[in-house]
C-alpha cells in the first residue's frame, strides 16, 4: 500500500501526494455507466465474485500533483478532439477515408505528437497499477521505461508550455498502436472496461468507446493495420471506424470471453 510519502511513479523526484488518481482518463470510462439507471457498472474478478461499482478506477498515492497535472492537461487536449466526433457541429474537422478494407477518419486539428503522449499516458499508467482490474495487463520493465521518461520529458502544469515544447519531440519509442471506435458513439454501451496483455508485446485496452491495440515491437503490426498506426511525429491523427454490427459483435466475444475464464 503506497502512503503519501512515496516518491511520484513518474518524475521520482516528488512525493506522490495526489489521492483518487483515474487510471484510465475519466471521459473514456464514463461512458461504461450511461444510459443504465440507477447509475452502476460491475466489476468481475478472477475469484468469480461480481460487485457494482459506480466509480472507474482510482488510486491514491501514485503521483505528484504537478505529474497529475501533466496528464490532466493531455486528456483536456485530447478529450476536445475525440468528443467533437460525435457532434454534427464539427463534422467539417474530418477527413473520412477508407485504405485496403480499412475505414478511419483523419482528424484535421489534432497535433498527433500530443495524442501519442496522451496514448503513453494511458499504457504507462495501466502498466504500473497495482489494481487487480489490470494484473493482466503488462509491459517488459524495458519498455514501461522508454515511455516513463518520455512522459516525464514532456509534462507540463499549463497547455501552453506543453505547445512550445512539444516541437523538439522528434523521435518515438519503437512501438506501435492503434485505436478503433464504432462510427456512432453506442449509449448503453455494447463494451467493457478491461486491460490485458497477450504477450510480452502485444497489449490491448478496451475503453468503452474505444479499443486500443499496442505494440510494442512494431515490426508484429500487421500490413493492413499501418495505415492507422499512430505511432509517428507527422501526419494527422488516424481512428479506425467500425459500424455497429462488428462493434457489437467482436465486444460481445470478449465479455462471453471473460464470463467464461471466470
Amino acid at each position: 500500500m503506497r502512503n503519501p510519502t512515496n516518491i511520484c511513479l513518474l518524475c521520482r523526484e516528488k512525493n506522490a501526494s495526489k489521492r483518487n488518481s483515474h487510471i484510465i482518463p475519466k471521459f473514456m470510462g464514463q461512458g461504461i455507466f450511461d444510459g443504465i439507471k440507477p447509475r452502476h457498472g460491475i466489476m468481475l474478478t478472477n475469484t468469480e465474485k461480481q460487485s457494482k461499482i459506480q466509480d472507474i478506477t482510482k488510486e491514491d498515492y501514485l503521483f505528484c500533483e504537478d505529474c497529475e497535472k501533466g496528464f490532466s492537461i493531455l486528456e483536456t487536449y485530447c478529450s476536445q478532439r475525440l468528443e467533437q466526433y460525435n457532434n454534427v457541429n464539427y463534422s467539417n474537422q474530418f477527413y473520412h477515408k477508407a485504405t485496403g478494407g480499412i475505414e478511419y477518419v483523419e482528424f484535421k486539428n489534432f497535433d498527433i505528437r500530443i495524442f501519442n503522449l496522451f496514448i503513453y499516458s494511458i499504457i504507462w499508467r495501466v502498466s504500473i497499477s497495482n489494481h487487480y482490474s489490470f494484473q493482466k495487463f503488462k509491459l517488459q520493465i524495458a519498455e514501461e521505461e522508454k515511455l516513463r521518461v518520455i512522459l516525464k520529458q514532456y509534462s507540463s502544469s499549463k497547455q501552453n508550455d506543453l505547445f512550445n515544447s512539444i516541437s523538439n519531440l522528434k523521435i518515438l519509442p519503437e512501438h506501435s498502436h492503434v485505436i478503433f471506435r464504432p462510427v456512432k458513439k453506442l449509449r448503453p454501451p455494447v463494451s467493457m472496461l478491461s486491460a490485458g496483455s497477450y504477450n510480452d508485446w502485444m497489449h490491448q485496452i478496451h475503453l468503452v468507446d474505444y479499443v486500443l491495440i499496442y505494440l510494442t515491437d512494431n515490426s508484429q503490426l500487421i500490413n493492413e493495420l499501418r495505415i492507422i498506426d499512430n505511432n509517428r511525429v507527422e501526419n494527422l491523427v488516424r481512428i479506425g471506424i467500425v459500424d455497429k454490427e462488428s462493434w457489437e459483435s467482436f465486444n460481445f466475444k470478449m465479455i462471453d470471453n471473460v464470463l467464461r475464464k471466470e
